[in-house]
């Protein structure tokens, strides 16, 4: 079913039966079990209103033919549990009960997904992608009157996070800290908005490419610091490194349209690679890049500390 279908149906309280909510977007399905929620006149946990889990689940059976104390229509929230129960008790729910089986992740060649495909309404609510992350961005602080860039949604999704949930924590500080009328910048990002890692290794990684190594290497211990891991911070590290080397290398073969495409980047972050790499030759990034491998083996057996040989490596960059 479409979520356009769904919204009908909840603005027509139309609603009962059973609907399966599954997909790793929570935000969107905490809002609309929140929704349904509000089709029934009063709900009590108890008397017309039930959660389930894996520790209770077995009381299903039982709810399922229950009659609601004064004949109230029932609602059940089965949450969490991996489909793990018979989902043939199904069969038994009257009409005055509506299911939500809530679950984050599927295996749809189990027995059960394929019974619930054909008994359940079934709803998908999938991660936003980095492009719908940005439109998201736009869309939602432009109802606040807040102006954001196509360049700035893509730097804030790319620094930030596209976790739907998160970027609404993000927005509430946003419009706390700019009026109507004012303009997102990358600068009101970086002082407010929480950095991803991955995010933090690029701007260590833009000052060694910019031959900053000592506030790089800075950069490096902060995180460390912070216990980030160091082998997350290589593994981010080299990933970047190889990417720029692609490119590079794409480059050099005269191919220089769709490279963002042809690797899979998103086309914000190559913009970002495709300006650091003027600073290097292709020698010079495949020999980090071998660099890099040497590290990882000298780590593996014990020769090099992981810390402070990843500290060299920035170092040297």
């Amino acid at each position: 079913m479409s979520l356009n279908v769904l919204d009908r149906k909840i603005q027509n309280k139309d609603i009962s039966g059973v609907y399966l909510f599954y997909g790793e977007e929570e935000y969107d399905i905490s809002r609309y079990i929140e929704k349904i929620k509000k089709c029934f006149d009063k709900l009590e946990i108890g008397v017309n209103f039930y959660i389930l889990d894996k520790s209770n689940i077995d009381m299903l059976y039982d709810l399922c033919d229950l009659v609601s104390f004064l004949g109230s229509k029932k609602l059940i929230i089965v949450k969490d549990t991996g489909l793990k129960f018979n989902v043939n008790l199904l069969d038994n729910i009257n009409e005055d009960t509506t299911i939500i089986i809530d679950e984050k992740n599927i295996d749809k060649r189990t027995s059960e997904w394929k019974y619930l495909s054909k008994k359940a309404t079934c709803v998908e609510f999938s991660k936003l992608n980095e492009k719908e992350a940005a439109s998201y961005v736009i869309k939602t602080l432009g109802a606040y009157g807040i102006k954001v860039s196509q360049t700035v949604a893509d730097y804030m999704i790319e620094s930030s996070t596209s976790d739907k949930l998160l970027l609404i924590n993000e927005f509430k500080k946003i419009t706390s800290y700019l009026n109507k009328g004012d303009e997102l910048t990358k600068e009101v990002i970086d002082y407010i908005c929480v950095k991803t890692l991955n995010a933090k290794v690029f701007d260590m990684l833009d000052l060694a490419i910019n031959k900053k190594h000592n506030e790089a290497v800075y950069k490096l211990k902060e995180l460390i610091e912070q216990k980030e891991s160091a082998i997350g911070i290589s593994i981010m590290l080299f990933k970047q490194i190889k990417q720029m080397y692609m490119i590079k290398l794409l480059e050099l073969d005269g191919q220089i349209s769709n490279i963002a495409e042809t690797l899979g980047i998103h086309p914000f972050v190559y913009r970002k690679l495709s300006y650091s790499i003027k600073n290097y030759t292709i020698d010079e990034l495949r020999q980090i890049l071998l660099e890099f491998g040497e590290y990882d083996e000298r780590v593996k057996i014990g020769e090099m500390d992981m810390e402070k040989g990843l500290i060299r490596l920035v170092a040297s960059m």
